[in-house]
């Protein structure tokens, strides 16, 4: 396995690199997707014709709370690729001397054989630190504030005693201690405060980190890879570590620790974890019983709040028993094509094998709070039917995600490398993040919570969903939103405004895609044919009127509305939601909420429904109810009442399960309420 694999998510370290890949994207040759778009959107809207209301199960789902950080690893060592890459690009094209270096704010330390850079007082540096060479950089009873990382290569060591070192940041993730080659950092009787947030740490090569009684309040995500060490006595907030390779990895008298085991191919294991609460000794190597093919080594002794994960690869062979497990994140490389279903975030596994037959992973008697998946490579994963924390997609893998719930108790929903991801039918509580050349399409589903970003030179499409914050894009990155917002029904012999959002966003910088027209579409469920509405649209169109649906002469009934959505380069996109047409009640107007005050509970409703409304004077009420084909199924009520407040109960037990319309008519002014019956 490539050690950029390892890095989970395209960690790349070697830091003198003098060559940096460039963006195939980045040239005037038009990058086309046509088919599989139209794939893709055939699949989504043939599931939505035959799924009008899917609806999601979040029972027993693990909502991560505001008092617990997001902690996605893609967004960790995506945040370090990127300050790596940058490093690359300064220092590979430079001399190895002090004359000619130029890296803007970064303190230098070790150009000189020999060089040491000593801090015991207050001090500030507004930047990166890199120590190289035989350099060092000590802190004796200082208090630093860096802004920026501090990297170490070669035979490097930072070493700090007695002092406070901060390191402010803006958001997460944004300060790293990385150290490669045969480097050492050792912090002692210290306190490393990162300003609340969750930051990073890596282990590369032989290096060494040391924490000997350091108060650290904020939590680190840290990788270790090759025979690399880290070694801790004495510490509030230890982090979590993913564990590969052949590193040690030793904690003593520390809290809140996170041991993601990876298992790679070959790996055999049989592991019954202790209970996490406080664990006395611990250890995992190769040489316990039951466990072989493992390089790695753990050792914990005299920790609380330890909590286990791990990391099980294709040819992998795992059984745990009688275990709390806090995460599992499924790996899956190569060129197979996989499916995954049934798996449910904070469940408990009597005798469970995951159905997967590239590898044995066996739960005997164990509860698991998180799910995850990453795909890597050239395979091609299909997932169904779960609840997750997270699913990242990685390498050139491809990966189709349908009628899912995310919950965050993982991270992300993210796309990185050259990667394809639909996501489609699903509910998500986390952040949406497409990453490098990366597509990401996020189709008739709902985001509930957290950032919507579109970074590095990454396609996002956003089709008929809900999401919950303004996408954000960078100067290289491409934003699709085609969304038919409403209404969901109207009138016939009227002219009902189609409203939603149709345009293509691109950054300064991309030579991508951009805004090309839209068309406007409706169906009557059954038919095959589509229908015009207007003209086409060369105008982008955000959250107002897409198109004015002149219904004269238009059946009532149930109907499909679609917006084809093409950008300049040919590509389309297509949203389609479902509309009733209902008959036309000559004389009335569309009332405002605030008129009538009408609310109709409970709603689902299974045997009994109440419809509450207010008049404003005396006047004829008319109360119908209609299904979706527009045809009248009952009159609840037909009188003349005086104002007021007035409320009225119906029997629905008689009716079919699915979607209806109530259509409370008073004198001049009338409002519709869709029902759901079950």
């Amino acid at each position: 396995m490539s050690i950029r694999k390892k890095l989970l998510f395209g960690l790349s370290i070697c830091l003198f690199l003098s060559a940096i890949s460039v963006n195939a994207q980045q040239n005037n040759v038009p990058f086309r997707f046509s088919e599989k778009l139209i794939l893709v959107n055939r699949e989504l809207n043939e599931q939505l014709q035959k799924e009008r209301s899917p609806l999601l199960t979040k029972q027993n789902s693990i909502v991560a709370s505001d008092a617990e950080p997001q902690r996605s690893l893609q967004q960790a060592f995506t945040v370090l690729r990127k300050k790596m890459n940058a490093m690359e690009a300064s220092v590979a094209k430079t001399a190895r001397s002090v004359d000619t270096i130029s890296l803007g704010d970064t303190l230098v330390i070790g150009f000189e054989p020999g060089e040491e850079f000593v801090i015991d007082s207050e001090w500030l540096h507004a930047g990166p630190i890199l120590v190289i060479g035989d350099g060092v950089l000590r802190f004796i009873g200082a208090h630093a504030t860096i802004l920026g990382d501090i990297i170490t290569t070669e035979n490097a060591q930072v070493i700090a005693d007695s002092s406070y070192l901060y390191f402010p940041q803006d958001y997460f993730y944004q300060r790293i201690l990385l150290l490669t080659g045969n480097s050492e950092m050792h912090f002692r009787n210290s306190t490393l405060d990162f300003g609340g947030m969750v930051h990073n740490m890596a282990t590369v090569g032989t290096s060494v980190l040391e924490f000997d009684h350091v108060n650290k309040p904020d939590f680190s995500t840290v990788g270790m890879y090759q025979e690399s060490e880290i070694i801790i006595d004495s510490m509030d907030v230890a982090g979590e570590f993913i564990i590969d390779d052949d590193v040690r990895l030793e904690i003593r008298n520390a809290e809140t620790i996170l041991l993601w085991h990876q298992m790679g191919e070959g790996s055999v294991a049989d592991i019954e974890f202790p209970d996490g609460e406080f664990v006395a000794h611990y250890e995992f190597n190769d040489q316990q019983s039951g466990v072989s093919g493992i390089g790695y080594d753990i050792l914990i002794d005299n920790c609380t709040e330890v909590m286990w994960g791990l990391m099980p690869s294709g040819g992998s062979d795992v059984i745990v028993s009688n275990s709390d497990i806090r995460t599992i994140g499924l790996w899956f490389e190569g060129t197979d094509s996989t499916e995954v279903s049934g798996l449910v975030n904070n469940s408990h596994y009597g005798d469970f094998t995951v159905l997967l037959s590239d590898r044995n992973f066996h739960l005997v008697n164990c509860d698991v709070m998180t799910w995850s998946l990453y795909s890597f490579d050239n395979v091609y994963v299909d997932v169904e039917g779960c609840i997750l924390g997270e699913i990242g997609v990685m390498g050139h893998s491809e990966v189709n995600a349908f009628n899912y719930f995310c919950d965050g108790s993982g991270g992300y929903l993210w796309a990185g490398d050259t990667t394809l991801l639909v996501s489609g039918m699903s509910s998500l509580m986390s952040p949406l993040r497409s990453t490098n050349e990366s597509i990401l399409i996020f189709a008739f589903s709902t985001q509930m919570n957290g950032l919507v970003q579109a970074l590095d030179n990454s396609i996002m499409m956003l089709i008929q969903s809900n999401i919950s914050e303004t996408p954000t894009y960078d100067p290289g990155a491409v934003v699709w939103m085609a969304n038919i917002s409403g209404p969901a029904t109207g009138y016939q012999n009227a002219t009902v405004p189609i409203t939603g959002s149709a345009w293509i966003d691109k950054g300064s910088e991309s030579t991508l895609m951009d805004f090309g027209y839209y068309l406007m579409y409706y169906q009557k469920e059954g038919d095959t044919s589509w229908q015009m509405i207007g003209d086409t649209n060369y105008m982008e169109v955000r959250d107002d009127v897409l198109v004015n649906w002149n219904t004269h002469g238009v059946d009532p009934g149930a109907y499909y509305v679609k917006m084809d959505l093409w950008d300049n380069w040919g590509n389309g996109a297509t949203a389609t939601t479902t509309f009733a047409l209902l008959p036309d009640l000559l004389g009335t107007l569309d009332a405002t909420d605030n008129q009538m005050n009408f609310v109709v509970f409970p709603n689902p409703a299974r045997s009994t429904v109440h419809f509450k409304f207010s008049l404003e004077d005396p006047v004829s009420v008319s109360l119908k109810l209609y299904d979706v084909n527009g045809r009248e199924i009952a009159t609840i009520l037909e009188e003349k009442m005086a104002a007021g407040t007035h409320q009225v109960g119906s029997n629905t037990s008689y009716l079919p399960k699915g979607i209806y319309y109530s259509v409370l008519r008073t004198g001049k002014y009338r409002m519709v309420k869709k029902l759901v019956v079950y």
